[in-house]
């Protein structure tokens, strides 16, 4: 395999830097008489001095020695400097769009897809052009450290068009999303000007605009702002200045134009070419140095890796004794076993309320018989959910509407006989999708659903009019987890030590995305699954302040593990292995959680690690030699350049990357690079040095990267192998979902915490 990973050289163990006492007003006096030929940063008390340019050695200082990997933060300021400058020298006139990530668009016009498209007075008016991207990484590779350049290849849109241009050429800006640009001091022609989110245009007077920004309504030169750069204001643009038809035509030659580009071995091919460009000269290696000494030169070849470890398959598990079991496919196991809960669920006869159009009961009444009894000519459904489920029977209670109005929905299920239905089936037209949050019936007929207690499937009129065993098996999957039920586990993990894996997901509360903005609430979501992956409990940490967010996150985990200790007869003395996955971090808060949470639990030896699970990496692995698949009895290849489901690379000790999309789980070629997921286990940062806290953290990657790879395999949503885990996928689904029910007067999140705790409403 290859990494988009370009290995740093170097010829010393050690080098020698010039430094400085630090103060505030002594480095931006530097910066500001001799930023010309030197680079200056902050290393702890000191200034680190890096002559690159200056033959007449004018600062001087103490002279101190570091180590090229013992004293990495300078080291990689000194390479991210140094690569900088010599790029300036080396490419005059080129401003990059960033410092670091180190940004620069292509200047080349085949690098812009939509130029050959567009009417010659709009060619560099309006591109949409190759953004090269440069980044370092310290690694530790096999055991040998190191720093690497890494290198990707994006596609955005470029629009630099001034509003006052647009204003002048009559094209209408009252309501559009504004940028502020300002030049940074010191940075004109080396940097691109700074690009400011700050709100809406809502009027013009003369060359003024007034924006309404989060500090209320202000005035900007028109000449000083630009509509922001989205597909939309693009799309709005063109069909101004072309008309709808050619707009239209230019935007789809650009879609097809970007699928061909995205292609695996196009991105290989490119990221290799552009690297020959930043790191060579006339096919040999450039130094980049500085006049201190410091120097290296930088691989030209991606670099190849091989898999850091064996990933395995987990086993499905069907029953208590562990003697049913699939070694290769959990659908086929639940076919032939049967569910691992089912002799101790207690929803063998459930009610489901139903609740169709009356033009569409013969549809809807066919569908819930087919849901039930399965399909006889069916591969996969032949059981239906009655038998493949082990249930005795299901109770249809079918109610009609006469108009898909909420009010028609919301009268039946305000007048549900006395019997609680268990769950509800409900049609929706195709329409509900189109229409805002607020507004949709969808999110309003589940929030009441789900402030009586009861999970929901919806079924939209296409469905029933139309399904197959590919819609029908999923979905008796969802329903039975809906109503609490365990289709499998994996193996339970050999350990003396007892271990819960917690999901741990938030997100900001914020009234849009403008410049200053304010996060003034944050929601927690918890989800607890066993080792084993069993489903135990999720738990809803309520809208809160930030400044509250500590005390309720903790409050939610004190209750949910003093739960789990009692159903599952901790003793006191046990060791407590917690592995946390969390989207992303706030800060240190979750480590003070935890270093709170363990003196609070004192009966218990906690163990624990914080994993963040992330699709938003710079790290891309290829596989030249995978040829791609082809799909669906067709001639096409897809894939091509794709690593293999469960290929992975440790990068240092914290960090691994595992392929979850390999050529064959892809759909279609418009999928393009399938991008790893990174794993990373967290430390605390900055100044955080909590060596009580340290020494109960757990390290061993292998082990969490092999439980979050099985983890993939345990979403009840549908059969086939997710990319992220359940625990991730479950509290992002959940979030996602009370975001979207936030604004709705009836709806109270607080039932979550009760009779829907251990039920996977979400799905």
């Amino acid at each position: 395999m290859q990494l988009n990973y370009f290995p740093i050289q170097f010829d010393f163990s050690d080098y020698q830097v010039i430094t400085e006492p630090y103060t505030d007003n002594r480095l931006q006096e530097l910066r500001q008489v001799y930023n010309a030929s030197y680079s200056f940063f902050k290393d702890g008390n000191l200034i680190v001095i890096s002559n690159k340019d200056d033959e007449e050695n004018q600062l001087t200082g103490k002279v101190e020695k570091r180590s090229v990997f013992h004293n990495a933060q300078v080291t990689s300021s000194l390479i991210k400097h140094i690569f900088f400058r010599t790029f300036k020298d080396r490419f005059q006139g080129f401003i990059p769009v960033d410092f670091y990530p180190f940004r620069l668009y292509s200047r080349q016009e085949k690098d812009d897809l939509i130029l050959n498209f567009l009417p010659e007075r709009l060619k560099h008016k309006i591109a949409f052009k190759k953004l090269i991207e440069v980044q370092l990484r310290k690694t530790n590779i096999n055991d040998s450290a190191g720093f690497a350049f890494l290198v990707n290849i994006r596609r955005n849109w470029v629009f630099n068009v001034s509003c006052q241009e647009l204003h002048t050429e009559g094209f209408n800006l009252l309501g559009l999303e504004v940028l502020h640009t300002e030049t940074l001091p010191g940075l004109d022609n080396v940097l691109a000007p700074n690009e400011e989110f700050i709100g809406t245009l809502q009027s013009i007077s003369g060359d003024n605009a007034i924006i309404t920004t989060n500090e209320g309504n202000k005035s900007y030169p028109l000449y000083e702002l630009l509509i922001r750069k989205t597909k939309g204001n693009i799309q709005s643009y063109l069909n101004f200045a072309t008309g709808t038809q050619k707009c239209d035509q230019i935007l789809a030659a650009v879609n097809q134009e970007r699928i061909k580009k995205q292609n695996p071995v196009n991105q290989f091919a490119e990221i290799s070419i552009t690297a020959k460009h930043l790191f060579s000269e006339g096919g040999k290696p450039i130094l980049f140095q500085n006049k201190d000494g410091f120097c290296f030169k930088v691989d030209t070849n991606p670099m190849q890796v091989l898999n850091s470890m064996n990933l395995q398959t987990p086993t499905f598990i069907y029953d208590h004794a562990g003697t049913k079991k699939n070694n290769i496919n959990a659908d086929k196991g639940l076919s032939n076993f049967g569910p691992y809960d089912s002799i101790n669920f207690d929803t063998k006869s459930p009610i489901f309320l139903s609740i169709c159009h009356r033009s569409k009961r013969g549809d809807f009444t066919k569908f819930l018989s087919h849901l039930n009894e399965g399909l006889a000519d069916s591969r996969f459904f032949q059981k239906g959910l009655l038998k493949k489920y082990e249930l005795q029977e299901v109770k249809y209670n079918i109610q009609e509407i006469s108009d898909y109005k909420l009010e028609d929905y919301q009268s039946v299920i305000s007048n549900y006989d006395d019997e609680k239905p268990h769950l509800a089936i409900i049609e929706i037209p195709d329409r509900f999708k189109f229409l805002s949050d607020r507004d949709n019936p969808y999110y309003k007929i589940k929030a009441k659903l789900l402030s009586l207690e009861i999970p929901v499937q919806f079924i939209r009129t296409t469905t029933v009019s139309n399904y197959n065993e590919y819609i029908l098996n999923p979905l008796a999957l969802q329903i039975y987890a809906k109503l609490g039920g365990t289709p499998w586990v994996l193996p339970s993990q050999s350990s003396v030590d007892r271990e819960i894996i917690i999901g741990i997901g938030h997100s900001w509360l914020r009234s849009n995305m403008y410049k200053g903005a304010e996060n003034s609430r944050v929601v927690g979501i918890t989800t607890f699954m066993s080792s084993d992956g069993q489903y135990l409990l999720g738990d809803k940490v309520k809208d809160v302040p930030y400044e509250s967010y500590f005390s309720e996150l903790l409050k939610s985990l004190k209750s949910s593990i003093s739960r789990l200790s009692e159903e599952y007869a901790w003793q006191d003395g046990d060791t407590v292995r917690l592995i946390f996955h969390i989207f992303k971090p706030i800060k240190n808060v979750e480590f003070e959680v935890i270093s709170q949470l363990v003196k609070d639990i004192s009966q218990f030896k906690i163990k624990f690690a914080f994993v963040t699970i992330s699709k938003r990496h710079p790290s891309v692995l290829f596989d030249t030699n995978q040829q791609g698949e082809k799909k669906y009895g067709s001639n096409q290849v897809i894939g091509k350049y794709i690593p293999l489901r469960g290929s992975n690379i440790f990068i240092d000790d914290e960090t691994s990357l595992i392929q979850m999309l390999g050529a064959r789980e892809l759909k279609t070629a418009k999928h393009g690079m399938s991008t790893p997921i990174q794993i990373k286990i967290r430390k605390p940062q900055g100044n955080s040095d909590d060596t009580f806290l340290r020494d109960m953290m757990f390290y061993d990657l292998s082990y969490i990267t092999q439980q979050i790879y099985s983890f993939t395999y345990l979403s009840w949503r549908g059969f086939l192998p997710r990319e992220e885990p359940a625990t991730m996928l479950y509290s992002n689904l959940i979030s996602r979902l009370l975001g979207k029910m936030r604004n709705i007067p009836e709806w109270d999140a607080d039932k979550l915490n009760y009779t829907l705790k251990r039920k996977k409403w979400f799905l």
